[in-house]
């Protein structure tokens, strides 16, 4: 480890982080300002780094970024996980979509892939219920409360089989007991406007969770 970060990070970036076991290959999509990447170095959870994203713009703060804390990071402009085409990456981070875009991106790759840390801003199911049909296991699956948002962070291990639990809640742990909650209060409101089945399933779900 080099030492302390020098980084601000965010509740949710922080818990993603923490999901990155040490590797010899970190890559970023939709990297942004680069911190993720950029404080993975500085720790000491990746050997490289590699940070992606659409925008040039983006890149170029990630870039100033990992100058001024004085280590080494690969950027690449380019959508989801096309720039790194043939190559393998340990851990491959993806966040700042929704679950839609996520699993687009996965269903197109063409890198090889050991584990996933993956933040949906949507329709987490749809990421979780992909995942199963892929056969991939969740590891860990929490939910992070951040400026009065509720984020679901996975880390999944393409190297592992699926293993059942719900598709609507992740593994309880974090602020997945408020999120419940919340969320159930939620469908409740719904339910008193109208009857629909799927959250019908879904409120008995996380009634059980509670």
């Amino acid at each position: 480890m080099r030492g302390q970060v020098r980084l601000i990070l965010g509740k949710r970036l922080s818990f993603a982080l923490s999901l990155i076991d040490p590797v010899s290959v970190l890559c970023d999509v939709g990297t942004d300002h680069g911190k993720l990447p950029v404080a993975a170095l500085l720790e000491g959870r990746a050997k490289r780094a590699i940070a992606i994203d659409i925008s040039e713009k983006s890149l170029a703060k990630a870039s100033l970024l990992a100058i001024e804390q004085g280590v080494s990071l690969d950027c690449r402009v380019g959508d989801g996980l096309s720039p790194i085409k043939g190559e393998r990456t340990d851990c491959a981070v993806i966040a700042g979509m929704g679950a839609h875009e996520i699993v687009k991106i996965l269903r197109e790759r063409d890198c090889e892939i050991g584990k996933l840390v993956l933040i949906p801003h949507t329709h987490a199911p749809l990421l979780r219920a992909y995942l199963q049909e892929e056969n991939v296991r969740i590891v860990r699956d929490a939910y992070v409360k951040e400026s009065g948002k509720f984020y679901p962070v996975m880390q999944a291990d393409l190297s592992l089989p699926w293993r059942d639990h719900s598709l609507y809640f992740g593994d309880g742990d974090m602020d997945g007991a408020e999120y419940a909650a919340a969320r159930l209060k939620k469908i409740e409101e719904l339910l008193s406007l109208k009857e629909d089945e799927a959250l019908e399933e879904e409120r008995e779900i996380l009634r059980c969770v509670r």
